[in-house]
C-alpha cells in the first residue's frame, strides 16, 4: 500500500509525541535526585539556601502542571501547535538549567522556578501529547496515551543511572543522620549536584527538538485534506460541465446543418446528446448523493458522541469520582517520589541498589500502563475496573510500606515496584476518562479539569507529611496514603461510569 502524505504525517506525529513529553520524566528521577539535592541544601550551602521544606520542589512542579494544561488552548490559537510546544520547551529547560544556579541560592527560588516554568511547561507538553495522539488515532487513544507517557518513564531508566554514576560514582553511603533522614555530606558527592541538572536539561531539550520537528497538527491536516478534496470535486464538476457545453455546441451546429440539407426531422445526433446528458448527469448526481450520504453517516456517527462543556463536566458526579481517584493516586506518587530512597537509606545502606530500584520503577510503570491501556481499548476491562484496581493496590501496599524496608531489601524492592504498577494507572485513567466520559470537543480544557487533582495533592502532601514525619514518624506518613485510597475506593465503587466510546 502506498504511503500517502497524510499517513506519513500521522506516523511521524505519533513518533514525535513520544519525544515531546520527556519533561514528565522529572517525576521519575526526582526520587533519586532529591536525596542528593537535599544533601546539597543541608551541607553545601547551609544555612543561606535552606529557607523552605525541600518537599515543595516536587509539589510545586506538580502544581505547575495544572495551569499548563489550561494555557494550551489560548497559546495554540495565537502561535499554533508546534510553536506552542517550542514555547513550553524553552520554559522547561530554562528552569532545569537555571536550577543549577538557583539551588546554590535558595530552596524557595528553585521551587518557584520548578512550579512556574518547569511544571507549566511540562503541563503544556503533556496536553499537546494527548491532543496529537487522540487527534491522529482516536481509536487507539488509551494505549497511545500509555505509550507516550511511558516514554518519559522509560527515559528515566537511563537518566537515573546517569545521575548516580555522575554524582556518586564510588557508591558512598550517607554519613549524616539529622532527625528522621539520612544525608550525604561528602564533598565528592555534593560538588557534582549542579552539573547533573545541566546534563538533564541538555538531554531534555535535545529530545524535544526532535519531537516538535516531527509533529503536525491533526486538525489542521484534516482541514487541508478537506480543502483539497473540495477543490478536486469542484475541478471535476467544472471539467464535466465544459465537456457538456462543448458537445452541446457541436451538436447544435450539426443540427442546423441537418435542417439545412435534410429538414427538421433529423434527431439522431440530438438523441445521442440526450442519452449522454442523462447518463453523465445521472452518474454524477448518483456519485454526489452517495458522497453526501457518506458524509451524513459520518456526521451522525460523530454526533452520537456527546461532548460535555467544561461547565457540564463540573456538574457531573463521575468527574468528582475521577478527580478523587487522581488525588489519592497522585498523593501516593508524591510519597514514593519524595521518600522511597530517603526512607530506605535509613535501613538499606547501598545507594546503587536503591538507584536500581528507582530504575526498575519506570519499566514496571510503563508495562503496567500499556497492559491496562490495551485491556481498556479491547473492552476487556472498563474504565471503572481499572480505577478500582489502582486504588485497591495502593491501599494495601501503602499499609505495608513501613514494614518492608525493615524486613528485607528485596521485599522493599517488590513493594516499591508494586506501587509503581498501581500508581501508573493514573496516567491512563485520567486522560482516557477525559476523552471517553466527556467527549473530544473540549478535550484540552476538560483534561485540565480532570488533572486539577494534581494541584490539590501537591499542596496537601507537604502540609500533611512534614508535621506527621517529625511528630509521629514514617509509619504514619505511609498510613495516610492507605487511608486516603480506601476512602476514595468506597466513593468510586458506588459511582456510575458511563463511557461513550
Amino acid at each position: 500500500m502506498a504511503i500517502t502524505k497524510r499517513n506519513l504525517q500521522k506516523y511521524c506525529s505519533i513518533i514525535g509525541a513520544h519525544f515531546i513529553g520527556c519533561p514528565l520524566s522529572f517525576v521519575w528521577i526526582y526520587g533519586n535526585l532529591s536525596a542528593y539535592m537535599d544533601s546539597y541544601f543541608r551541607f553545601a550551602c547551609y544555612p543561606k539556601c535552606w529557607d523552605w521544606d525541600p518537599q515543595w520542589l516536587l509539589s510545586l512542579y506538580v502544581a505547575g502542571l495544572f495551569p499548563g494544561y489550561f494555557m494550551v488552548k489560548p497559546l495554540e490559537k495565537i502561535f499554533g501547535l508546534r510553536w506552542t510546544g517550542i514555547i513550553a520547551m524553552v520554559m522547561v529547560n530554562a528552569a532545569l538549567i537555571g536550577s543549577a544556579w538557583s539551588l546554590q541560592v535558595s530552596i524557595i527560588l528553585t521551587a518557584v522556578m520548578y512550579g512556574a516554568l518547569l511544571g507549566a511547561g511540562a503541563g503544556i507538553s503533556s496536553s499537546l501529547t494527548i491532543q496529537v495522539v487522540s487527534g491522529w488515532a482516536p481509536e487507539r487513544a488509551a494505549v497511545l496515551v500509555a505509550t507516550t507517557s511511558g516514554t518519559a518513564s522509560m527515559l528515566s531508566v537511563v537518566q537515573n543511572q546517569i545521575i548516580t554514576a555522575f554524582v556518586n560514582p564510588n557508591n558512598l553511603k550517607p554519613d549524616a543522620n539529622i532527625g528522621p533522614k539520612a544525608y550525604f555530606s561528602q564533598p565528592e558527592v555534593l560538588d557534582h549536584v549542579p552539573g547533573i541538572l545541566i546534563i538533564y536539561g541538555t538531554m531534555t531539550i535535545g529530545m524535544q527538538i526532535i519531537g516538535y520537528f516531527l509533529i503536525t497538527d491533526p486538525y489542521r491536516a484534516s482541514c487541508d485534506s478537506s480543502k483539497k478534496a473540495t477543490a478536486d470535486s469542484k475541478a471535476l464538476m467544472k471539467h464535466q460541465n465544459t465537456e457538456y457545453e462543448e458537445l452541446a455546441a457541436r451538436d447544435h451546429t450539426e443540427n442546423d446543418q441537418s435542417k439545412k440539407y435534410y429538414g427538421s426531422n433529423s434527431r439522431s445526433s440530438m438523441d445521442s446528446l440526450d442519452a449522454f446528458n442523462y447518463s453523465s448527469d445521472d452518474h454524477y448526481e448518483s456519485s454526489f448523493v452517495e458522497t453526501i450520504a457518506d458524509n451524513e453517516g459520518t456526521k451522525n456517527k460523530k454526533d452520537e458522541i456527546y461532548s460535555y462543556t467544561p461547565i457540564e463536566v463540573l456538574r457531573s458526579p463521575v468527574f468528582y469520582a475521577v478527580c478523587f481517584f487522581g488525588i489519592a493516586i497522585e498523593y501516593g506518587i508524591l510519597l514514593k517520589s519524595n521518600f522511597y530512597k530517603k526512607f530506605a537509606l535509613l535501613y538499606i545502606h547501598n545507594d546503587k541498589y536503591l538507584t536500581l530500584v528507582g530504575t526498575l520503577v519506570p519499566v514496571i510503570s510503563t508495562g503496567s500502563r500499556i497492559f491496562f491501556g490495551t485491556l481498556m481499548d479491547k473492552h476487556i476491562l472498563s474504565l471503572k475496573d481499572v480505577t478500582i484496581i489502582g486504588l485497591s493496590l495502593n491501599c494495601v501496599l501503602c499499609a505495608f510500606w513501613y514494614i518492608s524496608a525493615r524486613v528485607n531489601a528485596i521485599l522493599y524492592m517488590f513493594l516499591v515496584l508494586g506501587l509503581a504498577a498501581a500508581q501508573s494507572l493514573a496516567y491512563v485513567v485520567l486522560p482516557t476518562a477525559a476523552l471517553r466520559l466527556f467527549g473530544p470537543a473540549h478535550l484540552s480544557t476538560n483534561y485540565g479539569l480532570v488533572a486539577s487533582c494534581m494541584l490539590i495533592s501537591s499542596i496537601l502532601s507537604p502540609l500533611i507529611n512534614s508535621p506527621l514525619l517529625h511528630t509521629l514518624g514514617w509509619q504514619w506518613v505511609f498510613i495516610t496514603g492507605s487511608v486516603l485510597n480506601l476512602l476514595v475506593l468506597c466513593y468510586v465503587t458506588v459511582t456510575n461510569f458511563n463511557t461513550q466510546v
